[in-house]
């Protein structure tokens, strides 16, 4: 049954049971080497499933080789064992082709012919593997008249199959063993025969021994083959060649841990669960002593200097800081100003934009879906941007977009907006599940270098390499390096806000002091920012990469390790989208505390909310739960209307601003049209199909309107929206004075 929970596993990524929503199942529909999808990528992912059925055949043999005793009396019985264990791994094969062929013709528009190429290679390296394998053990097993003339007369027990991974008794300590073995009667021999099973009892179990040795040697080669290539990709899988497709890296560990799986039962028996166990626990505290403690890092700051203070008083000595706050407000203004005198208007409409998470389609989402409202309004809307706020995926594509509109100025690129999107879309889940698997697991150690410190190379590097190759290197910056930038109106400001693991609290990461976004008024007041260059300032915060910190705001649970910070006691940083999703909350703060300046020196402050998703507060039908859906129900409810609940809070918080600030404040969403019924998958790899959905997403009636909207609010001719007070002063009061003995029911 272990054996063949690997394979449950199999078929659920291929047959998108397991993982649809993050993307896995494309790991294995479509494997991408050196940044094609092609004959080859399919054909090393062939050679990996032969490696894992091969493996497998091997596991099956250690672990049920004694119930067919038969098997001695054959030729080469290994090989016959394959034959006879052929159901499930054709199966898989035939399962998975179907798959592929599906996926591909369907979701990633990809030809007739292609994807013949492809299952020719996924097939090809499969038999490949295979039969060089079988040749391998054909070639150098004898047989059972080979030893006969040499059979030792001392009467020694039949094993049939020993390696490196088994224990070494002798079948003569197997108790019961007729109570264990099968009956067979036919087996299926060469090219398909079906043959009678022949007794083994009047054979020398000496010289039947001899047989199996032959398999126990060669499957110890085997073993450890596949043991050596898996470190050999750890250890160079820097080398562009060697990341070979995520599926295979997946199918290669698991051909380790069902080789591990088998060696654990045949050592333990029934006692295998138990042991288990207890390695498990071993290395769960073995784990929290400091030799041997892995931490993920932010590349760029100082891990060798004395650790920041994040204690509450530290945290109460910056929040209070008067003079720190009234120099960054002054900073602030400053920079309005700057920003003023670039759009060249008396009175310009002050833009804000939010932006969601969820990986490349809210990325991909961002960047298309701000263009084209740039394009509407002839490139009024960008010169009006004055903050950039949110999480995840969507910071990733707006700090991309940054970049192109502000080389563009510079005429330092000729790119359009489609080569850009073509760069976004890129598949980036594949070297972060590669490298989890070759790397993660067995070659922490390994390190590298970045600007004056060392740091250990696990996925979130590879993530990262990728995500600079993707982007042409332009978001390959210290941070520090975009403060003049955003200072003089070059650039609109970038907010970006991961969630810190330990107290819930946002983690304010921006080139500029923005202290005042962090402020508390009494100490009985507890506030959810903390300002990253104060509190990090002796650990070269300005100095982070700012990659990292991008990939420190899309840190979705398990993709990417969290990274550690130089603090004590330490802490860890997860995805933004867990705290604010749109980044709101930063929005409205900066309004409240510039609200006077905006209010005389701007004619308007539009929001614009990027939203992955409507709004919705539809319950589905009733339905009668299961005894697992009511014990999981109080945790997937959390799960399932987080989103939810940042958006009642979000749409409060603006009903509110809209009655404190002294003027005009409006809101527009552009939405991406995704259902049910019209998923795009969370994930860093997205098809062909998905990413048209986006492209067609921008032409939607709703998105049209928004487009106008926003271009009307540029040229001054939006209408806007009444607050609730307008409301009710406009409606309320003219029928209560009317009416004043009925004015519960005229309200």
């Amino acid at each position: 049954m272990l054996l063949l929970s690997f394979w449950l596993l199999l078929f659920g990524m291929v047959t998108s049971a397991i993982g649809l929503k993050y993307g896995v199942p494309y790991l294995f529909l479509f494997p991408e080497y050196m940044g094609d999808v092609d004959f080859l990528s399919h054909l090393i992912v062939g050679i990996a499933t032969g490696a894992f059925i091969m493996s497998f055949n091997i596991s099956s043999y250690i672990v049920n080789g004694f119930r067919f005793p038969f098997l001695a009396t054959l030729n080469r019985p290994f090989i016959k064992y394959c034959q006879n264990n052929f159901i499930i791994p054709f199966s898989f094969s035939v399962v998975y082709i179907l798959a592929l062929v599906q996926f591909q013709y369907h979701f990633e528009d990809v030809s007739v012919f292609q994807i013949a190429l492809n299952v020719l290679g996924f097939v090809s390296g499969n038999l490949i593997f295979i039969l060089v394998t079988g040749t391998y053990f054909i070639a150098t097993n004898k047989n059972l008249f080979h030893f006969r003339k040499n059979a030792p007369s001392q009467d020694e027990a039949l094993n049939p199959f020993q390696d490196l991974f088994s224990n070494q008794n002798k079948w003569e300590n197997q108790k019961s063993l007729g109570k264990k073995e099968w009956k067979v009667a036919t087996y299926i021999s060469k090219f398909g025969r079906i043959r009678l099973a022949r007794g083994s009892g009047h054979y020398k179990k000496a010289t039947l021994e001899k047989v199996f040795a032959q398999n126990r040697i060669n499957a110890s080669y085997f073993q450890a083959g596949v043991l050596i290539l898996l470190f050999i990709l750890g250890l160079f899988n820097d080398y562009q060649a060697l990341m070979i497709p995520a599926a295979s890296s997946v199918l290669l560990f698991f051909t380790m841990l069902i080789m591990l799986a088998s060696a654990f039962y045949s050592w333990f028996k029934g006692w295998t669960s138990i042991v288990f166990i207890a390695l498990l626990l071993s290395a769960n505290f073995l784990s929290t002593k400091n030799p041997l403690i892995y931490k993920n890092q932010a590349y760029g700051m100082n891990y060798d200097t004395v650790k920041a203070d994040y204690s509450p008083k530290a945290i109460a000595a910056h929040q209070f800081n008067n003079q720190e706050f009234y120099l960054d407000v002054e900073h602030g203004i400053r920079q309005l100003e700057n920003w003023k005198a670039s759009t060249k208007e008396e009175k310009p409409v002050a833009v804000f934009l939010n932006v969601p998470g969820g990986g490349l389609r809210s990325a991909i989402w961002t960047m298309r879906s701000v263009d084209e409202a740039n394009e509407h309004s002839n490139g009024g809307l960008w010169d009006n941007v004055v903050l950039i706020s949110g999480s995840s995926g969507g910071m990733i594509g707006a700090a991309y977009l940054r970049e192109y509109y502000w080389r563009k100025e510079q005429a330092s690129t000729t790119l359009d907006m489609d080569s850009l999107i073509l760069d976004m879309g890129m598949d980036k889940l594949n070297p972060v599940a590669a490298t989890a698997v070759l790397n993660d697991v067995f070659f922490r150690f390994k390190s590298f270098q970045y600007g004056e410190h060392t740091y250990t190379r696990d996925r979130a590097l590879a993530f990262e390499n990728k995500l600079n190759r993707d982007t042409r290197g332009w978001l390959n910056r210290d941070l520090s390096d975009y403060r003049d930038l955003e200072f003089e109106g070059s650039m609109p400001m970038l907010i970006l806000a991961p969630t810190i693991s330990e107290d819930g609290r946002k983690l304010l990461i921006s080139s500029q002091p923005i202290s005042y976004l962090c402020r508390t008024r009494s100490e009985s007041q507890m506030n959810e920012n903390i300002e990253f260059s104060r509190m990090f300032e002796a650990q070269d915060a300005d100095k982070l990469n700012f990659v990292t910190a991008l990939r420190m705001s899309a840190t979705f649970p398990y993709v990417f390790p969290s990274a550690n910070l130089p603090s004590e006691p330490g802490i860890e940083i997860l995805d933004a989208g867990i705290r604010d999703n749109y980044g709101m909350s930063n929005t409205l703060k900066f309004v409240y505390f510039f609200r006077e300046w905006l209010s005389q020196n701007t004619s308007k402050v539009l929001i614009i909310q990027v939203r992955d998703k409507k709004k919705s507060d539809a319950i589905g039908p009733s339905t009668q739960p299961s005894i697992i859906e009511g014990i999981t129900q109080p945790f997937g409810t959390f799960y399932n209307t987080i989103l939810a609940v940042q958006d009642y809070q979000m749409d409060d918080q603006f009903r509110l601003a809209q009655d404190w600030y002294g003027g005009d404040l409006e809101l527009v969403d552009l939405v991406l049209d995704r259902t049910e019924n019209n998923p795009v998958s969370l994930s860093w790899h997205l098809t062909a199909r998905e990413q048209k959905h986006i492209e067609n997403a921008v032409g939607t009636d709703y998105n049209i309107e928004q487009y106008e909207r926003i271009r009307g609010v540029l040229d001054g001719t939006s209408l806007g929206l009444l607050s609730d007070y307008d409301r009710f002063s406009e409606y309320g009061f003219e029928l209560w004075t009317e009416y004043p003995d009925h004015h519960i029911q005229s309200r």
